[in-house]
């Protein structure tokens, strides 16, 4: 059984990076869905967050096992995203890939893209949130 871990901040990023799923998804994996709330219990973020982790429950849960995690301890999302993977023991870790950025910005990633992507030992995946042009 594969075990895949997903950060997501959005239902916006949830759709991009269900679509990349659907595509390779075969039925034997465990999808473990986090919204990490870095600054704490904001009523509209909280909001917005249980909205992304729904998209995964209502496009995946028929395909996968699919378990969801809000985490509002104001924490950092990257140290959550890690945190998960390793107690999950990840085969991969699926992150949206923000392109909100001038072309010298787009040069270094996003801090939390960066901090994954530096202090993990498991496979990460980036999906792109913004369709090619």
């Amino acid at each position: 059984m594969t075990h895949i871990v997903v950060g997501t901040d959005s239902d916006e990023t949830s759709e991009k990076i269900c679509e990349y799923l659907e595509s390779r998804l075969d039925g034997d994996e465990t999808v473990s869905v986090l919204n990490s709330l870095h600054g704490g219990n904001d009523e509209e973020k909280v909001r917005d967050g249980k909205e992304a982790l729904s998209v995964f429950e209502e496009r995946l849960a028929g395909m996968v096992t699919v378990e969801t995690e809000q985490n509002t301890g104001a924490s950092d999302p990257a140290h959550d995203i890690l945190t998960l993977a390793d107690a999950e023991d990840a085969d991969e870790i699926v992150i949206g890939l923000s392109q909100k950025r001038s072309p010298a910005q787009k040069v270094l990633f996003g801090s939390i893209t960066q901090s994954v992507l530096t202090q993990t030992t498991h496979p990460v995946v980036g999906v792109p949130l913004r369709d090619a042009n």
